[in-house]
């Protein structure tokens, strides 16, 4: 990236010369790379399955870097309950790609709000995916998470549910504080999602005609919903049109969905302590599905006949499947961000531009980092 004149973002690219083996194949002995059509030249950089700061200043503004930097997520000193900020902190609240917050600020610049306004409500959701996270390491009867130990190995099961809602429950009081009935609103309906993606997750390891309809709606309530605020937040504090807001939603969940995918695939390489995880709670994810879908030669699964989840001879074929869906979602994004830029570039002019090719960087970035 230069630092002085046009920005230049570097950004994935499956076909890359760099590239001279594929992460999955150097696990399993097979490829989950196939060739995809370009939009645009594009310069390949290293893949990786975790997400980082490092990894992502490739593809960010310095603003945004430090924007990013600036927010704490520490709760040792919480103005509320500070042993229950200690333990979030030494948890959920440690380390992660902060990925949310980066989102908000990226499409902040899009639609021409301060970082110094948006800031607050990206540190925010934030704190709405830690929740999230506590509660499904009780849920998925977790011991670790990122490699250490999750929040109810250390404290317990009822510690770590109370300590999710207590948070969200702060979360909600911080936004309401602000004055904006409509975020308000907003993040109700995400954290509503967010239980019900879980609720339905765990129906759909019983479902008796389970189909990818099922799949997707799961990764759009678990992980689009999340995006969704982070794209929906700034127009509402821009005050966009109807229209405008329902794109910027969709945006959201779109490369939300996309992302979960990827992270479904990545399951299968990961070597933290949690890999497996979904076979082990019988969690249905999207290649587990596609596996036994090409497996039994159908594609609505009744889970009351089906023992045995773990993919085998298909999982190949299953991987190039969801590949092929997440390019789908890319396509749509993009179309998304770009009649999105258009309407606000009248007033924006060249950061929108600036702003605009960051993000098309960011999804090709998180849709093949694989």
């Amino acid at each position: 990236m230069t630092r002085n004149g046009p920005i230049v973002y570097k950004v994935l690219n499956c076909d890359g010369a760099a590239f001279d083996r594929d992460p999955l194949e150097s696990h399993f002995g097979i490829s989950s790379c196939e060739p995809r059509q370009k939009t645009e030249p594009v310069e390949p950089i290293e893949r990786a399955s975790t997400v980082t700061i490092p990894l992502l200043a490739h593809v960010l503004t310095p603003a945004v870097l430090q924007s990013v930097a600036k927010l704490d997520f520490g709760l040792d000193t919480w103005r509320r309950n500070p042993r229950i900020g200690s333990l979030l902190s030494k948890t959920v609240l440690s380390g992660g790609k902060r990925l949310r917050p980066i989102m908000t600020f990226m499409m902040a610049d899009l639609f021409g709000i301060a970082h110094s306004t948006i800031g607050p409500f990206g540190l925010l959701i934030e704190l709405v995916h830690a929740a999230s996270l506590a509660h499904d390491d009780v849920v998925d009867n977790a011991s670790f998470r990122r490699g250490e130990p999750s929040i109810n190995a250390i404290a317990s099961n009822k510690q770590a549910v109370l300590a999710g809602d207590y948070l969200l429950a702060y979360v909600l009081q911080e936004i309401s504080e602000r004055g904006s009935n409509d975020l308000v609103v907003e993040m109700s309906g995400i954290i509503a999602d967010l239980a019900e993606g879980e609720w339905l997750q765990i129906e759909n390891s019983q479902h008796e005609a389970l189909t990818w309809a099922h799949i997707e709606t799961v990764a759009l309530k678990k992980t689009g919903s999340v995006l969704r605020w982070c794209c929906a937040a700034p127009a509402l504090l821009a005050h966009c049109d109807a229209e405008t807001l329902r794109k910027a939603r969709r945006l959201g969940e779109a490369i939300g969905i996309a992302f979960q995918l990827t992270d479904d695939i990545l399951d299968f390489k990961r070597r933290d302590g949690a890999e497996g995880a979904d076979i082990k709670n019988r969690v249905i994810n999207s290649v587990i599905f596609e596996a036994l879908c090409l497996e039994l030669g159908q594609e609505r699964l009744n889970m009351l006949d089906i023992e045995r989840i773990e993919p085998r001879d298909t999982l190949n074929e299953a991987i190039l499947r969801v590949r092929r869906r997440v390019d789908q979602l890319v396509q749509e994004s993009m179309q998304l961000l770009a009649e999105l830029s258009a309407s606000v570039a009248p007033r924006q002019g060249t950061a929108n531009e600036e702003a605009h090719l960051a993000l098309q960087a960011m999804i090709r970035f998180l849709a093949q980092r694989i």
